[in-house]
C-alpha cells in the first residue's frame, strides 16, 4: 500500500472516530468533548491503532487549536468585556488565582520541577465555556439568573487562557533550544508582553480595513467566497502571530474577534460554524490519540488528587466569591456546582508540554476533563443540598460576618465599576489633568527647539550661551513643576474618592472607632506585607508573586491615610468640645462675679 492511500485510510478512520465519539456522547448525555477523548484515546497509535500516523495526528492537533482559538474569537467582541462588568472580573481574578495556587503547590507535593507545577496551575484555573453550557443546557438551566455573570466570569478567563497558552507555547520553544535546560520564566514572560503588544498593535492598526474589506466582500459575495475570506485572515493573522516569537493560536483569536466586530458577523459565524466544529472535534480526537492508557494508569494517583483539588478548591471558591458579591445562597450554590469543569483549554496548555512530564500532564488533564464533566452534572442535580448543608454548618455569627463583609465587597465593586463613583470622579479629574499635561509636553518641545535653535544658528557662544541655556533650563523646570503641582492638586479627589471606597465604613461609625479598626487592618497588613518574601520563597512560587507586598503596602497607605483624616476631625472636634466648655465655664464664671457685685451693692 502506498503512502498517499495509506493516509487516505487513516483520514477515513479520522472522520468515522469523530463521528462515533460525538453520537457516544449524545448517548451519555455527556457533552461531545467526553466521546472524543475516549474514542481517540482507543483509535489511537496507543491502543488499536487504527490510525498510527503521527504526522498526521500532529497536524489535525495544530489546525484544531489554531481553529478552536479562532471560534473562541468569534464568540468574543471587545463589548462583551465592558458588559461583564468590574464584578466578573474581580471574582474570576479570585478564582483563578486560587486555583492556580493550589494546582502549583499540589504539582511540588507530588515532586514536579517548578516549570510543570506551572503547567498544572493553569491547567485547572481555567473552566471549560463549551461543557459548562453544553451542561447547563442538558439540565434546562440555561436561564438561570447567574448564568449572565458565569459567561461575564468565562470570557474574562478565555482571555487569560489565550495569554497563558501564548506564554507555555513560547517557553516550550525556549526550552526546546536550550536543551531541556530550564528555562528563566520570569524574562521570558516579559518578552512575550513586549511580543503581544507587537501583536496588539498590528491587530489596531488592520482591524478597521480588514473589518471593512470582509464586509464588503461577504456582502455581495457567496457564503463559499465568505468562508474562504473567514479562513484567509484566520491564517493570516495566525502567521503574523508565529512571526511575532508567539503560538499561532493567538493571531487566529484575534482574527476571530475581527470577524465578530462585523455588523454581519453572525451571519459568518453561521455559514462557517460547520467547519469550524468538524475541526473542533478532529482536534479533541487527535488530543485523545495522544493519551497513553499506560501513562493514565500509571498516574491515576495524581490525576485523581489533581480532579478532587479542583472540584473541592474550585466549588469552594466560586460559592464564596459569588455569595460575597451579592448572590443569594442558591445561586451561589447553582455557579459552584456549574463551574466544576476542566476543558479545552486545559488539554491546549497540557499539549504544550514537553519532557519527562508530558505524558502525565496530557493523561491527567484528559482524565480532568472527562471526571468533571460527570461530577459537574452530578453536583449541579443537588445543588439545592449543597446550599442547605453550608446554611446549617455555617454558625449564625459567622454568617452575619460574612454578610457584613459581603456588603463591603459588593459596594467596592460597585463604585470601581464603570458606572461607579470612582470611575465618575477619575474622569473629572482626567478632564482638568490632561491639559496640564499638554502644558507640559509643549514646554518641554519648546526648550529642545530652543536649545537646537542655540546650536544650529550659532546666536550666541561662550559663558553667554552656557547662562542662557541655563535659564531656559531653569525657567522650562519652573514651569513645568508648577503645571505639575496642579496636576498633584486635581487629583485629590480622585485619591480621596480612593480612600473612602478602600477605607469605607458605616455611617453611625464613630471616629474613635473607625480609628482603631483602620490601625488593627492596617497593623495585620503590613505584618502580611512584611513576610510576603518569606511566603513566596518557602512555597517556592514564582517570582512575580513578590509584587503582593507591593499591593498590600498600598492599600496600608489609604487605611493611613483615612485614620490620619479621621484623627484630625477627631481633634478638631475635640478642640471645638474643649472650646465649648472654656466659654461655658467662663460664661458661668462671669455670671457668678455679676451677682456678687449685686450682693455687695
Amino acid at each position: 500500500m502506498d503512502a498517499a492511500t495509506d493516509t487516505l485510510i487513516q483520514f477515513s478512520f479520522f472522520i468515522v472516530f469523530a463521528l462515533l465519539g460525538t453520537v457516544l456522547s449524545i448517548k451519555l448525555r455527556q457533552p461531545y468533548v467526553v466521546g472524543l477523548l475516549i474514542l481517540g484515546m482507543l483509535a489511537g497509535p496507543n491502543v488499536m491503532s487504527f490510525i498510527s500516523d503521527k504526522g498526521l495526528i500532529s497536524t489535525f492537533s495544530e489546525l484544531g487549536a489554531i481553529l478552536l482559538l479562532f471560534t473562541v474569537g468569534i464568540e468574543f467582541s471587545i463589548s462583551k468585556i465592558f458588559k461583564a462588568g468590574f464584578r466578573a472580573l474581580v471574582i474570576t481574578l479570585f478564582k483563578m488565582g486560587t486555583l492556580f495556587f493550589f494546582g502549583y503547590e499540589l504539582a511540588l507535593y507530588f515532586g514536579l520541577d517548578l516549570t510543570t507545577a506551572l503547567y498544572v496551575g493553569a491547567m485547572i484555573a481555567i473552566t471549560s465555556t463549551a461543557i459548562l453550557y453544553k451542561v447547563v443546557s442538558q439540565k434546562g438551566l440555561a436561564k438561570n439568573p447567574t448564568m449572565p455573570l458565569l459567561f461575564s466570569m468565562l470570557i474574562v478567563e478565555d482571555i487569560f487562557a489565550v495569554v497563558a497558552l501564548t506564554f507555555f507555547s513560547a517557553l516550550t520553544a525556549e526550552t526546546l533550544a536550550a536543551g531541556g535546560a530550564a528555562p528563566t520564566y520570569e524574562n521570558k514572560f516579559l518578552s512575550i508582553l513586549l511580543s503581544l503588544g507587537f501583536l496588539g498593535v498590528f491587530y489596531i492598526l488592520v482591524r478597521k480595513p480588514a473589518a471593512r474589506f470582509i464586509l464588503r466582500l461577504t456582502e455581495t459575495l457567496s457564503e463559499e467566497v465568505m468562508i474562504f475570506v473567514s479562513f484567509s485572515i484566520c491564517l493570516a493573522m495566525s502567521m503574523v502571530a508565529a512571526a511575532a516569537g508567539l503560538t499561532p493560536a493567538i493571531g487566529a483569536f484575534l482574527a476571530g474577534s475581527i470577524v465578530a466586530s462585523l455588523p454581519n458577523s453572525r451571519r459568518i459565524e453561521k455559514t462557517i460554524k460547520p467547519l469550524l466544529l468538524m475541526f473542533a472535534s478532529l482536534f479533541f480526537l487527535s488530543l485523545g490519540m495522544q493519551i497513553d492508557p499506560g501513562a493514565v494508569i500509571a498516574n491515576l494517583p495524581f490525576a485523581l488528587v489533581l480532579t478532587g483539588v479542583f472540584v473541592l478548591v474550585c466549588s469552594s471558591a466560586v460559592l464564596v466569591l459569588l455569595y460575597t458579591t451579592g448572590a443569594t445562597l442558591e445561586n451561589a450554590a447553582f455557579g459552584a456546582t456549574a463551574m466544576v469543569v476542566m476543558g479545552e483549554f486545559s488539554l491546549l496548555i497540557a499539549s504544550e508540554a514537553t519532557g519527562q512530564y508530558a505524558p502525565l500532564l496530557l493523561s491527567a488533564g484528559s482524565f480532568g476533563v472527562v471526571a468533571t464533566a460527570v461530577i459537574s452534572s452530578f453536583m449541579i442535580d443537588r445543588r439545592e443540598k449543597l446550599a442547605s448543608i453550608v446554611q446549617r454548618s455555617v454558625p449564625p455569627k459567622a454568617m452575619n460576618a460574612i454578610g457584613q463583609f459581603a456588603q463591603y465587597f459588593t459596594g467596592v465593586i460597585h463604585d470601581f465599576s464603570p458606572s461607579g463613583a470612582f470611575w465618575r470622579v477619575s474622569r473629572m479629574c482626567w478632564g482638568c489633568v490632561r491639559h496640564k499635561l499638554g502644558r507640559i509636553a509643549l514646554i518641554a518641545i519648546a526648550t529642545f527647539i530652543v536649545q537646537l535653535s542655540f546650536s544650529a544658528f550659532h546666536l550666541l557662544s561662550g559663558m553667554q550661551l552656557t547662562q542662557v541655556r541655563w535659564a531656559v533650563i531653569v525657567v522650562a523646570i519652573l514651569s513645568i513643576l508648577y503645571y505639575i503641582v496642579g496636576i498633584v492638586r486635581d487629583l485629590v479627589p480622585m485619591f480621596d474618592a480612593l480612600r473612602k471606597i478602600i477605607a469605607r465604613h458605616k455611617r453611625d461609625s464613630t471616629d474613635e472607632s473607625i480609628i482603631m479598626r483602620n490601625l488593627a487592618i492596617s497593623a495585620v497588613l503590613m505584618l502580611i506585607a512584611i513576610n510576603v518574601h518569606e511566603w513566596v520563597a518557602l512555597l517556592q512560587l514564582p517570582l512575580l508573586f513578590d509584587w503582593l507586598d507591593d499591593i498590600l503596602f498600598v492599600v496600608v497607605l489609604i487605611f493611613i491615610w483615612d485614620l490620619m483624616r479621621h484623627a484630625g476631625k477627631l481633634h478638631r472636634k475635640r478642640g471645638k468640645e474643649r472650646v465649648s466648655k472654656w466659654k461655658a465655664r467662663h460664661k458661668e464664671r462671669a455670671e457668678k462675679i455679676r451677682k456678687l457685685l449685686r450682693g455687695q451693692l
